[in-house]
């Protein structure tokens, strides 16, 4: 097969791929070591397994708090089970027509899908089970999980530096490389607006990303990057609009180190630093923590005084370990640990609304409303900030020619 008609054959099944697959979320992912590698063009499948418990939380000062969603009162946990998988294609694009800048240098394109298990656990789960409250705190008809399939991740990306179209047959290319990608989520995933976790986010995205690799030395292979993500509406949030009608724009820095041991196996260590914008919340149905309305009990009730409200942003620093091991030259297996060192969560101050009688309509005749107290709540969804350990087993498969590493198992 020519060139061109390898360039053709694989943005061909991209442009398949982008089509037909399922739905799929975009979640963090730990960084892999050698994410910014120029790779020998062909196809390749990057499949994960996250197992994390979402049984702590940091709050809005930073400080770890034993439950997921503090502000409920008791212990609530959220954890979550997800299989990611992501297939890419490393390619020369238009090689023998002289393109200004395509020709000169090989490309990727990605899709990323995944699936979650997720569920309520604690006192979440019981608020959200209990129908006794429903008609004073408008929460009826509330669900514990919204598992399945999640959002549909795509990204194009091109080296800037390190991956001459000219050079990767022979496989001469200097010990570094710079790569600039562009994606987006499309929020295609298992979305339940009355459940507090989802498998999808209900949230479109875009990213910009920049990334390079450096191999300092014999067996050593250095990763850095820096992506800014940016969210659009969330039409229908999730739990009585605790889950951000607008989520903040990210900011991440990420940073690995891996070095060889022996013959196929790599040892690796990450940082991985998220800070997250305010997030928007628009007129709050409910919370699990509502303030007494005081009175005679029956004939006075309270309801969060509709409005816009914003927390301070979130943020997340982390680190891990991971063990890698090329079982052949086309499979590469992982396992990693990774460890939150700090956070925020996003928490706002919610007022209420009194109501007398109970259950009156604001405005109608002989409905007499007060001002209520304030309830700090805490913001779900992607305000959410977990304080848990994770782990993560990996798997890399390389179809067709070539090594998915030039040092695999070589002592250069």
């Amino acid at each position: 097969m020519s060139r061109t008609g390898l360039s053709a054959r694989c943005a061909g099944l991209a442009l398949l791929v982008w089509l037909a697959l399922p739905p799929a979320q975009a979640a963090e992912p730990a960084p892999q070591f050698g994410r910014y590698l120029p790779l020998y063009p062909g196809l390749y499948l990057d499949a994960s397994y996250a197992l994390d418990p979402a049984d702590s939380s940091y709050d809005r000062n930073g400080d770890r708090q034993g439950s997921a969603a503090p502000q409920a009162g008791g212990h609530t946990a959220f954890p979550e089970r997800r299989l990611r998988a992501s297939l890419t294609w490393h390619l020369p694009l238009f090689e023998g027509r002289d393109l200004p800048f395509f020709s000169s240098r090989t490309h990727l394109l990605r899709v990323s899908l995944n699936q979650a298990s997720v569920r309520t656990d604690g006192r979440l789960a019981e608020f959200a089970a209990d129908a006794s409250d429903d008609a004073s705190t408008d929460a009826d008809d509330l669900r514990n999980n919204g598992s399945g399939v999640g959002d549909l991740g795509f990204e194009f990306g091109s080296f800037l530096l390190g991956s001459p179209s000219s050079g990767w047959r022979s496989g001469e290319r200097p010990p570094y490389a710079l790569l600039a990608t562009v994606g987006v989520r499309l929020p295609f995933g298992r979305y339940d607006r009355d459940a507090p976790v989802n498998a999808g986010s209900n949230t479109a995205a875009a990213q910009l990303q920049l990334g390079g690799h450096w191999q300092p030395w014999s067996g050593g292979l250095v990763d850095a990057g820096f992506t800014w993500r940016h969210y659009f509406d969330n039409e229908e949030p999730a739990f009585g609009a605790l889950d951000p009608a607008r989520q903040g724009s990210d900011r991440l820095i990420d940073l690995s180190l891996a070095q060889r041991l022996v013959s196929g196996w790599y040892a690796s260590v990450y940082g991985l630093d998220r800070q997250g914008g305010h997030n928007r919340y628009l007129n709050p149905r409910y919370s699990p923590n509502p303030p007494s309305p005081g009175g005679i009990p029956g004939s006075v009730d309270t309801f969060p005084t509709p409005g816009n409200y914003q927390d301070e942003g979130s943020a997340l620093r982390e680190t891990g370990l991971g063990l890698h091991w090329f079982a052949s030259q086309r499979v590469l297996i992982g396992l990693q640990y990774s460890h939150p060192l700090s956070g925020k969560s996003g928490q706002f101050l919610l007022p209420y609304t009194n109501r007398a009688p109970a259950g009156c309509t604001p405005g109608g005749l002989g409905c007499n409303v007060s001002a209520g107290d304030t309830v700090l709540v805490d913001g779900l969804g992607a305000a959410r900030v977990f304080a848990s350990d994770r782990w993560t087993l990996s798997l890399r498969y390389q179809f067709g020619q070539g090594d998915p590493y030039a040092c695999a198992g070589c002592k250069r």
